[in-house]
């Protein structure tokens, strides 16, 4: 009992801190601004950016010289050559050498240059994956924010409706009471008021797990206190609608980050292509080094007994080198001519990439088009239904208050009054919803 207490207790502490806690309206804009900031998917998208903007800079620097320095100490036990004396001999020895090389590369078929140009273009495609991540992120937010705001209005529907039928209620109660109506019609119009009000459950709970969606979206911790601003004024415009799709297809062709990201890997697979065709080109090289050497039982061959200290010895046996060479490649297994093959297939690949992705954008906008047309006129006809509906409803109405019609034609009425109210927001919200898409494609900023 003392455990159920504390659990009792705790969760009303929990409820009284939760309802404490002051709710935050969110527009589209913070939505937006705060997932390109904080979601994963973005953030990952980033950190690959960052890995293309590496190799884009390594790419300057393998125009430069490699240069390394070394040191070397060894231990010899046995017989070996005296270097000194130039003699065998059994004896244990200790020697080593220190020293610096460089090694630059003059040509070797414009390689490191086309290397350059190939992760130039790949970095750029990267940059325009990032800024397509963000696009793809902004649509899902929007259509998340204007689910919520369509199922609010469904529940404000069913909300009203419902309010309705419980004053037909009170009503049909009074009516029984004088002897107007017999019982029967009172247990109509309760049952129906029952289903109006397991309509509003559901559409709230409905409404909860759209508020739901968005928040997981945006990675927050709650549902407790968040809460859309709704828009002063959402209204239907048809002159929102573009005409004609083939200004926005056009503008999308041009400045879409999926276009032009796909056109910088067809440069990428164009400069890959150069690059393993350079193996098959001569490398012209330059190296040089510099080391000197000691030993522990280096002398003065006149004086047996002196024995080279080891700073003499680095001055004395220090030696120098620079070479200028040729490289001809001749037969590397065929490896170079598949590499090149490969590079010509990913390059027919990128160009279809290109074409496909070029269709479905055009596909994608026509769609919207289309669906904004056909919500927009689906929008028409549920404004004259409503209206229809909403005259049949209060005719309805009035006569079921004088008793001439019973609670089953009022629920009728009612219910086609209901259905009438949501298929307009339904029409409303998508068309709404269809309209930004072009928006996005035209380049305007997304915004309600």
């Amino acid at each position: 009992m003392n455990k159920i207490s504390f659990v009792i207790l705790f969760s009303g502490l929990c409820f009284s801190s939760a309802k404490a806690q002051e709710t935050e309206f969110w527009s589209l804009k913070k939505c937006i601004d705060y997932a390109l900031e904080n979601n994963i998917q973005v953030k990952r998208q980033e950190l690959q950016t960052e890995l293309a903007e590496k190799d884009y800079t390594q790419s300057y620097f393998n125009f430069t010289p490699t240069f390394n320095a070394g040191l070397e100490h060894s231990l010899s036990t046995g017989r070996a050559l005296n270097t000194e004396l130039y003699r065998w001999e059994n004896a244990s020895q200790t020697f080593g050498s220190m020293g610096v090389r460089s090694e630059l590369t003059l040509f070797k078929g414009l390689r490191n240059f086309n290397s350059m140009k190939q992760s130039k273009y790949s970095f750029l495609s990267s940059k325009e994956d990032l800024e397509k991540t963000k696009n793809d992120i902004t649509l899902q937010i929007v259509n998340y924010y204007l689910q919520i705001l369509f199922d609010k209005e469904l529940l404000d529907v069913s909300k009203s409706q419902y309010e309705v039928t419980m004053m037909q209620v009170d009503k049909t109660k009074r009516m029984v009471e004088v002897g107007n109506v017999a019982m029967g019609q009172l247990y109509e119009i309760q049952a129906q008021a029952a289903t109006e009000k397991l309509n509003y459950t559901v559409n709230r709970n409905r409404l909860q797990l759209s508020v739901l969606d968005l928040v997981q979206l945006l990675d927050l911790d709650s549902v407790g206190n968040f809460a859309v601003i709704q828009p002063e004024t959402l209204a239907v415009d048809y002159t929102f609608l573009p005409a004609s799709i083939s200004d926005v297809i056009d503008n999308a062709l041009i400045n879409m980050p999926e276009i032009r990201g796909a056109e910088y890997r067809v440069k990428s697979s164009e400069k890959s292509l150069a690059v393993q065709r350079s193996g098959r080109s001569p490398e012209v090289y330059l190296s040089g080094i510099y080391y000197s050497r000691y030993q522990n039982d280096s002398y003065n061959p006149n004086d047996s007994t002196y024995t080279y200290p080891l700073i003499d010895q680095l001055k004395d046996k220090q030696y120098s080198q620079v070479n200028l060479g040729v490289s001809f490649p001749i037969f590397n297994r065929y490896q170079t001519q598949t590499s090149i093959s490969k590079a010509k297939i990913y390059l027919a690949d990128s160009r279809f990439q290109l074409e496909q992705q070029k269709q479905v954008i055009y596909k994608n906008i026509q769609q919207a088009h289309t669906d904004a047309l056909g919500a927009f006129e689906k929008y028409l006809s549920a404004l004259e239904a409503v209206k229809s509906n909403e005259e049949a409803f209060n005719y309805t109405r009035q006569k079921y208050e004088v008793g001439l019609v019973n609670a089953v034609d009022f629920s009728i009425a009612k219910n086609n009054y209901s259905k009438a109210r949501s298929d307009q927001a339904q029409a409303k919200y998508e068309y709404i919803f269809k309209v930004k898409i072009l928006d996005f494609y035209t380049g305007k900023p997304i915004e309600l």
